[in-house]
């Protein structure tokens, strides 16, 4: 890494608060408080093939999914009813493609993410994490980031933190 990429790193963590909580998460999940304030986002996976190749995705990331695929199949009827499509054929083929796609995406079970850290972020920090699919605790006014991945099957706690630092311009923050 460049130097100034280290520097804008560092200070970015120092800004971010990343401070293990991983006991007082295991204490507090293990004790399963079901206070409304409580809840995790993105605990669960989804994964399959599907036309356009091997999919992985959140709970979130799978309902925006599924609404692609039925947007795409009514975009198709609408064009065989109309008759705006001059190949029948491909017309046939692309909807039984969607429609093999939607029926995996809608029979996929959720597998629980395994959790090897728990990190204390800021709120705005875990709004981010959220939206990138990242697993998410929130309870009695905190945040928490659940590090899913040590390897580069998705992503690594340093490469989350360095795609969140491109987007937010870390001068901003205070």
């Amino acid at each position: 890494m460049e130097t100034k990429t280290i520097q804008k790193y560092q200070e970015f963590l120092s800004k971010s608060i990343l401070i293990d909580q991983t006991h007082l998460i295991a204490i507090l999940l293990d004790k399963k408080a079901h206070d409304q304030s409580c809840y995790i986002h993105n605990h669960l996976e989804y994964t399959g093939i599907l036309s356009s190749g091997a999919f992985w995705a959140t709970e979130d990331m799978l309902w925006v999914k599924k609404e692609e695929l039925l947007k795409d199949i009514d975009k198709l009827k609408i064009s065989r009813e109309q008759d705006t499509i001059l190949d029948h054929k491909q017309l046939a083929k692309d909807m039984e493609q969607l429609t093999a796609d939607l029926k995996k995406v809608k029979e996929m079970k959720g597998r629980k993410r395994t959790i090897y850290q728990w990190l204390l972020v800021p709120h705005w920090l875990s709004a981010e994490l959220i939206t990138m699919g990242e697993v998410v605790f929130r309870a009695f006014g905190c945040s928490w980031w659940g590090v899913s991945s040590l390897l580069d099957n998705y992503f690594t706690k340093e490469q989350v933190l360095l795609d969140l630092i491109e987007e937010v311009d870390i001068v901003d923050i205070h």
